[in-house]
């Protein structure tokens, strides 16, 4: 028995070695990464370009490194794997080494999207999607004394409050006419801005950059209002794509992401996809949570225990600029409409922001800023479908 391969470090290809573990302690299992450290907590890496010491936490790591010897995990690093032969049931890496599989997971994840051609050909312009990427950017910023973060989303401001806190000074340039558009509705986002206006961050709202200047190194970007901004450093931060090259090479099914079933099958027998890698019901979330959980039903699957995917409604979590946000489903609301309204309380002086969104007296969704002690109660709320009396009156007041 060849056992199963995994190909992916990350959240889902560890949660899918878990869970194979937890129901076969004997069944081979290899997880195989281009990358050169041991799995780590991926939203920690905007946090660790500002403070190294991050690496030091007890759950920087997924596990420690002797989890996976004694789970009779074989975990194999700086392997690349370029090719999947389907016919043989073998994978085969860069370096010319397979290895042979009874059941195949591929977790590749997703790469950083950057539209301008040949901007990481820059020396000063970076991504932040692996711990070797972090590496370079917190090595390369303590030389520096400004920056500029291309995207202003959630991965965007976490790296530009990490590299403010360092003292740097900051512009985050954003397509949008507003920030989190995506988790926030107007009112919010523009008390969000606020904070993060205050604490000395310059963003520039409705705003692309359309060329990089300077040769090797970057001096500056021209932004489409055709103003020029000079800068020390870049960072694009503006989304991610799914790593397709393997899966579509060896002729696995794939539209933005490789398409699966509820068991996080493929298109090919014994193949299944899981993380950012994968597509389900038209869908490709790029979450650390969701990615867990596909993994583990991924890993279930191939293990021989059916397990299910159901589509969830995944929160939006933000700490930076010593702010906690947290925002839950539909939080978009048009009061002109009798059949919406919402329920908001704010505390300027406190910087606590709450808001609920309701249709037809239904809890759709929430943001709370700075005050997420009822998150866990809202949450359950928008699943429960509770109504508005019952949400204002019992959970709020």
């Amino acid at each position: 028995m060849d056992g199963i391969v995994i190909i992916g470090s990350s959240a889902a290809g560890v949660s899918a070695a878990r869970e194979i573990r937890s129901i076969d302690p004997k069944l081979k299992v290899t997880i195989i990464s281009e990358e050169s450290d041991y799995p780590y907590y991926r939203p920690f890496l905007t946090e660790f370009i500002g403070d190294s010491d991050v690496q030091s936490k007890s759950n920087f790591f997924l596990n420690s490194a002797s989890w996976y010897a004694q789970n009779n995990i074989e975990l194999v690093l700086n392997e690349r794997i370029t090719e999947i032969r389907h016919e043989e049931k073998r994978v085969v890496s860069s370096s010319g080494r397979s290895y042979g599989y009874d059941k195949l997971i591929i977790a590749t994840g997703s790469s950083p999207f950057v539209p301008i051609k040949g901007a990481l050909d820059f020396e000063n312009v970076f991504t932040v999607r692996s711990f070797s990427d972090a590496k370079k950017v917190f090595g390369f910023s303590n030389s520096v004394k400004n920056a500029i973060i291309i995207g202003g989303g959630p991965l965007g401001l976490e790296a530009a409050y990490s590299l403010h806190k360092k003292g740097m000074s900051v512009s985050v340039v954003e397509l949008s006419k507003r920030l989190l558009a995506l988790q926030l509705d107007p009112e919010g986002s523009d008390f969000f801005h606020a904070i993060i206006k205050k604490a000395g961050v310059n963003i520039l709202l409705g705003e692309s950059v359309d060329e990089i200047i300077g040769n090797s190194i970057a001096t500056g970007v021209k932004l489409s209002s055709g103003r020029t901004l000079d800068t020390e450093m870049i960072i694009f931060s503006i989304g991610v794509r799914s790593n397709l090259d393997l899966p579509m090479s060896s002729g696995i099914k794939v539209d933005r992401a490789v398409i699966v079933n509820e068991k996080m099958e493929t298109s090919v027998p014994h193949v299944y996809a899981c993380g950012d890698v994968s597509q389900f019901n038209g869908r490709c979330i790029a979450l650390w949570m969701p990615a867990v959980k596909k993994g583990k039903i991924a890993g279930s699957n191939a293990a021989g225990k059916e397990m299910l995917y159901t589509d969830e409604i995944y929160p939006a979590v933000l700490n930076s600029f010593d702010t906690r946000l947290f925002s839950y489903g539909d939080v978009s609301c048009d009061e002109k409409n009798s059949d919406e309204k919402t329920y908001k309380s704010i505390e300027v002086e406190k910087n606590i922001f709450r808001k609920l969104f309701f249709k037809n007296e239904i809890l759709k969704g929430f943001i709370l800023i700075n005050d997420n002690s009822p998150s866990q109660k809202l949450t359950l709320a928008v699943k429960e479908k509770k109504r508005y009396d019952d949400v204002v009156n019992v959970m709020i007041k």
